[in-house]
């Protein structure tokens, strides 16, 4: 090979590497890399919602909320004085009056311990002992109740809190240490008072018309396993799995009985399921972001414009008209159809060829949300119920096995139901203990 024709190859190679560099790098604002995963020096998260011109706050007019006196307080201190402040002589005994002020705030928490003493008696006709019943549930010597049992379970999988830190939390409130030991144990036993809470959610799920499916990872004793939901407006099951795939999906017992809608990002596991779906458009809206930025594609910017303007539509009136879809439906393949029509074959797709050909392929599933009223425009249902979980992870670390990890999951899908239907959680999480887990009546989603 000639010097020639070497200093010719090189140039080209860098040429590509100069390109290369000069793309703009995917984070959390173009593309679904998690904001966690950003690098430092990335710019700030660029919201999709419109920016308002309210500053943070109260707003100005708005009505105040302070804290209102209460007819029976409960306790009452009378403060009296018995010398006149403006010529000293003794005051009478009689009060003509009070001024009153209120302080709310909370009592000294302390562990309280009940006895139960069963009778136990000799019957004088045949000499048989006869021994009373202790309550249902009393069944140690020594034991914890249900309400301290309900704490640390709401601490560990609402408030997030690791082993460790809830015995001392406990432990500076009440001044008693429960082991860590005894906090498993209640996360075990409020698992399995909630298996047939679990079954019921997930006939409630399969009777919606819409329901949506995500997942994302988590670490399990270091290594990287995973977090599947399966949610509704009202409604929410958590399945832990070590793998991503259909195989967990399957797992859950749920998907593959589904029959209606279900809402998801595209991950090719879903599509194996007989029912009907549709696809996130919040995750192509950040696409499109990263598009137009890489490739300065106006197109990119025309779909995402396009998206939007029929979401703003239907948040108005969610029954489009037919004609209104089919404009929408065309404008969108005008769009997409000069970047497929100039793909060449020889060469392998970019990210923008890659893009469009999706869009293209699933065009309906994009646009079903314009279709059909009940279906949403994105996957953000799902992508919330996830939160929690990473909160969960950032704040604990990594669950200790596996059983752990199921056992978040069971009583998370709980909480998050629980909290959807505006229930007092610590209250329910009791009642779970009760064997009487909260059941949400559905009247339609």
């Amino acid at each position: 090979m000639s010097l020639l024709k070497q200093a010719y190859e090189r140039i080209a190679q860098l040429e590509k590497e100069v390109e290369q560099l000069k793309k703009p790098k995917k984070n959390s604002n173009n593309s679904s890399i998690p904001p966690s995963k950003d690098d430092n020096k990335a710019k700030k998260t660029q919201s999709q919602r419109e920016k308002s011109k309210r500053q943070s706050g109260g707003q100005k007019g708005r009505k105040g909320r302070n804290l209102k006196s209460i007819s029976t307080p409960s306790h009452i201190i009378n403060h009296d004085i018995d010398w006149c402040t403006h010529c000293l002589e003794q005051l009478p005994i009689e009060v003509a009056q009070y001024d009153s002020r209120q302080v709310f705030d909370l009592p000294p928490i302390a562990i309280e311990v009940t006895e139960h003493r069963a009778a136990i008696k000799k019957c004088t006709h045949c000499g048989n002992k006869n021994s009373a019943s202790f309550p249902e549930g009393v069944t140690q010597k020594t034991q914890y109740g249900d309400r301290i049992k309900a704490w640390t379970v709401y601490l560990q999988n609402y408030q997030m809190l690791p082993f460790s830190r809830c015995s001392e939390l406990i432990l500076d409130l009440s001044g008693h240490k429960v082991s860590q030991g005894s906090i498993a144990n209640f996360q075990k036993n409020c698992y399995g008072k909630l298996e047939d809470y679990q079954q019921k959610i997930k006939d409630l799920l399969l009777s919606c018309p819409v329901i949506h499916g995500d997942e994302t990872g988590v670490k399990v004793n270091g290594d990287n396993h995973w977090m599947h939901v399966a949610s509704s407006k009202y409604l929410s099951i958590f399945g832990y799995h070590p793998k991503r795939g259909k195989e967990a999906m399957d797992d859950m017992a749920i998907l593959q009985h589904y029959t209606g809608t279900l809402v998801h990002d595209r991950f090719s596991s879903y599509f194996s399921y007989q029912c009907s779906h549709s696809l996130c458009n919040a995750h192509i809206l950040r696409e499109l972001h990263y598009i137009d930025e890489a490739f300065e594609a106006p197109w990119a910017i025309k779909i995402k414009k396009l998206l939007l303007r029929a979401k703003n539509k239907k948040d108005k009136n969610p029954n489009i008209s037919a004609s209104y879809y089919s404009r929408i439906y065309k404008q969108y393949t005008d769009l997409i159809r000069p970047v497929i029509i100039n793909y060449d074959k020889k060469y392998k797709k970019t990210d923008e060829q890659r893009l469009a050909f999706g869009l293209e392929k699933h065009k309906r599933l994009f646009l079903k949300y314009i279709k059909q009223p009940q279906v949403p425009f994105d996957n953000n249902q799902a992508e919330r119920d996830l939160r929690m979980i990473k909160v969960k992870q950032k704040v604990s670390d990594c669950f200790r096995s596996t059983t752990n990890a199921q056992y978040f999951a069971r009583i998370r899908g709980y909480i998050s139901t629980v909290k959807k239907n505006n229930r007092p959680i610590l209250s329910e999480i009791q009642n779970a203990f009760l064997s009487n887990p909260f059941i949400p009546i559905l009247t339609g989603e």
